[in-house]
């Protein structure tokens, strides 16, 4: 989870000067007067260039540090505020992106600019990525009154579908900061070009389902957005012929979504099948499945995300399905990573491997501990009340190690455990603690693909969070690896044994927050990291003084159905937040504990699980996951939603009881389209997915040379904060809480995909397409 500050390096020259083969020749010089600006809307290529009810998207800010300020759209103009102007041009600036420019053609470009003190402003058009091309560019002066800038040029290079304009603001040209440069009417005319139609988003249909599809033997509800306080009949159709009919519920206004909905319930139909479409109140669905398979792919696609994402390994065919997908290894350097400066330390360690944590190329102890141990969890489930084991086991996955003997689900966990055992300290002062983080020493560009990342790569000071990530989870991995793999189960023990040992003699290092070139992952209590740590270990060796701890701890035997500290809403488990994952073990895996621990662990399950389904019986759109106190979402609240599906899960495998499964089911509902957003937040899945994440490879969005994501991840989702430039230009400020998303790359407080979102939705995927295997072999 990163906080992106993206840069477009501009090349230097004045007005007409050529650069490489795609050299454009300006028609004319730029002109300035103080008209009004021509209508040219109808020709312009600009998505948004009014900035009409506070909205600036497609438009975003960036800075590169020591760049820093605020954008704002207000009062119908575009401003910038510059605190920092930084070293280059580039430095501070405005920019439009998705925009297609054509060989031959004629192009104007027109708008109106004014700033708070006498400054420099460089507008140009040219390529969004390298090698920075420019096909327009001039330096003009602003003043504080409104000034109207004309110019035009002809493309005399090659077609480029994903150009941009920007106004270069920073560095020299900006003088003396802070000050806020202004623009407005901007146009980008194209005579040949003529604006039609609406954008998806300003049409969306009211009657939601799961873009993907139901289960036949579970649960099957979809939702009608409409203001009657009266039932409204709908049917169920296929191929045009009614198949069944019914009545609406209504559940009325709806909080969370800011809409008044009716619940369509139609679970009682059970016939296989496809493109089926619901009809009711003058709305039709989108199309959809009942079938038992609908989720034997994306067990395998959430999965698929992690070999994607390594670190320190050639993303190669045929593993990687298509070549869009396949790079050459990332990060290989990462084999001897120094100190970074004022971390306390002076070694270098060997930490490559691992998976890029998220949209970065970050590697994270904290957030790749609750990822691992997700996975590690699956297997453990899959081990014990699971039905589908052979699944998952060797051939199974598309990875290099298929073949080897072993479960694939537990090769691709190794990957990410060999690299964070990489990262404790083997010797001196610090001796057991494990490094907090490995990342660049400054943020990197978007789009950016790992092998050609320079950056030089640091790790930071360790921390008490850390240290205990690794001893939870080794614990966990040496349980599991004791009958496959001897010698490497003890290896994980002995590391998980001075970890924990380690943290006890430095119980508060705490990773500092903010920072450059990754994100922080702070936390400053770790009562709860000591529990899960400790509980690891009891049920892996039975040590006395590890069960000695568990049991004083406050969070023995309880399952959080409300996050405590720092993420926000109700979730299980975060990676801020660990108390439940030693309770969520134990529940499995006893081992030398006894069954009374377990049974107090799957009693606690079932209580937390409760919890969900009263929660998501409130709602309209039936989420396993609620706001805070305050009514909003945090940042990665699809992710909480799917740790608390884990929960409904376990308490179904406990239990028995259909109720938990359905919860499971409403989460997926929700994920896979059945949202106010009418969005399916996992990439390649329903009618309306996720196209554009954060990301710095699967970036096509801004570059048409780097690929699309793969099917199979999940999106960060609502998130109420709003914390990046894009989605506060959205106008989406006061937003109810499930709609504060926008799908578009630079959107990474809400559009980011990182491991511990992709990995619960990996187990349950799972644990839906295993219900569907036992319904479809039912006599």
């Amino acid at each position: 989870m990163a906080d992106d500050r993206v840069r477009s390096l501009g090349l230097l020259g004045a007005l007409g000067m050529c650069t490489l083969s795609a050299c454009l020749v300006p028609r004319t010089t730029m002109q300035s007067g103080g008209g009004a600006v021509s209508d040219g809307q109808q020709h312009n290529l600009l998505a948004n260039g009014t900035f009409e009810g506070g909205k600036s998207i497609p438009w975003s800010s960036s800075f590169t540090a020591p760049g820093s300020g605020e954008v704002a759209a207000d009062d119908g103009a575009l401003c910038l505020r510059i605190d920092h102007a930084g070293s280059n041009n580039w430095d501070a600036q405005l920019r439009i992106r998705e925009m297609v420019l054509q060989r031959g053609r004629e192009y104007s470009v027109s708008f109106k600019a004014w700033a708070s003190a006498a400054t420099h402003a460089r507008p140009k058009v040219g390529m969004a990525g390298p090698p920075y091309a420019e096909y327009w560019a001039d330096t003009i002066e602003l003043g504080k009154e409104p000034r109207t800038f004309r110019a035009g040029f002809v493309m005399k290079g090659k077609d480029d579908p994903t150009a941009e304009l920007a106004f270069h603001l920073g560095g020299a040209l900006a003088g003396a900061a802070p000050l806020t440069v202004c623009i407005d009417d901007v146009v980008l005319s194209d005579p040949e070009f003529v604006r039609v139609g609406q954008s998806a988003d300003s049409t969306l249909p009211g009657l939601l389902v799961n873009q993907v599809g139901y289960l036949p033997g579970r649960e099957k509800l979809a939702l009608l957005v409409n203001d009657s306080e009266a039932p409204q009949p709908w049917q169920l159709t296929k191929a045009g012929a009614i198949v069944l009919e019914g009545q609406t519920r209504v559940h009325g206004r709806d909080d969370a979504s800011g809409k008044h909905v009716h619940i369509v319930d139609f679970s009682s139909f059970t016939e296989l099948g496809k493109d089926y479409v619901l009809k009711a109140a003058g709305e039709s669905s989108h199309p959809f499945a009942i079938s038992p398979d609908i989720y034997q792919s994306l067990k395998y696609d959430a999965l698929a995300y992690f070999y994607h994402n390594r670190s320190g390994i050639e993303v190669a065919l045929p593993y990687a399905r298509e070549r869009q997908w396949a790079r050459p290894a990332g990060h290989m350097h990462d084999d001897a990573v120094s100190c970074a400066p004022g971390s306390g330390c002076n070694h270098t360690l060997n930490a490559r491997g691992g998976w890029y944590d998220a949209g970065d190329h970050g590697k994270y102890v904290v957030n790749g501990g609750i990822s691992l141990w997700t996975l590690l969890h699956q297997y453990e489930r899959l081990s014990t009340v699971g039905k589908s084991k052979a699944d998952f086991e060797d051939g199974k996955l598309s990875i290099p190690e298929r073949g080897n003997g072993k479960s694939d689900l537990l090769d691709e966990a190794r990957w990410e455990l060999e690299f964070m055992l990489g990262m404790q300290i083997p010797s001196g002062p610090q001796a057991g603690l494990v490094h907090h983080k490995l990342h660049d020493s400054e943020w990197t560009a978007l789009p950016m693909p790992p092998h050609k990342d320079k950056m030089k790569r640091l790790l930071y000071a360790p921390s008490t969070a850390a240290t205990l990530n690794l001893a939870a989870t080794a614990a966990q991995a040496a349980r599991i690896w004791r009958e496959l793999d001897a010698p490497f189960a003890q290896r994980c023990l002995d590391a998980a044994q001075r970890a924990y040992a380690a943290a006890l003699k430095s119980p508060a290092l705490f990773a500092k927050p903010g920072g450059v070139g990754g994100g922080p992952y702070d936390d400053v209590h770790v009562d709860d990291e000591f529990y899960w740590a400790a509980t690891e270990l009891a049920i892996t060796t039975g040590g006395a003084s590890y069960r000695k701890a568990m049991v004083e701890s406050p969070y023995h035997g309880k399952v959080s159905a409300k996050s405590a500290q720092g993420m926000g809403g109700e979730s299980a488990m975060t990676w801020q937040n660990t108390e439940s994952l030693g309770t969520l073990s134990l529940s499995l895996v006893a081992g030398r504990l006894g069954e009374e621990e377990q049974k107090l662990a799957r009693a606690a399950v079932k209580d937390a699980a409760e919890h969900y389904l009263a929660t998501l019986a409130r709602q309209g759109f039936r989420v396993p996951f609620a706001p805070s106190k305050d009514g909003q979402f945090p940042w990665g609240s699809n992710g909480s939603v799917l740790n608390n599906m884990m929960v409904l899960a376990l308490a179904y495998d406990f239990t028995g009881e259909a109720r938990f499964a359905d919860g499971v089911v409403s989460g997926m509902n929700y994920l896979l389209g059945l949202n106010p957003l009418d969005r399916s937040y996992v990439t390649g899945y329903g009618e309306r997915p996720t196209r554009n994440p954060h990301h710095r490879f699967w970036a096509h969005q801004l570059d048409q040379h780097y690929p699309a994501p793969p099917p199979g991840a999940v999106a960060g989702g609502p998130n109420s904060g709003l914390e990046d430039p894009y989605a506060q230009g959205a106008g989406l400020k006061g937003c109810a809480p499930q709609t504060c998303y926008v799908d578009h790359i630079e959107s990474f407080s809400t559009n980011e995909i990182t491991i511990n979102w992709n990995a619960p939705l990996a187990f349950a995927a799972a644990f839906l397409d295993e219900l569907g295997q036992r319904e479809a072999s039912a006599p």
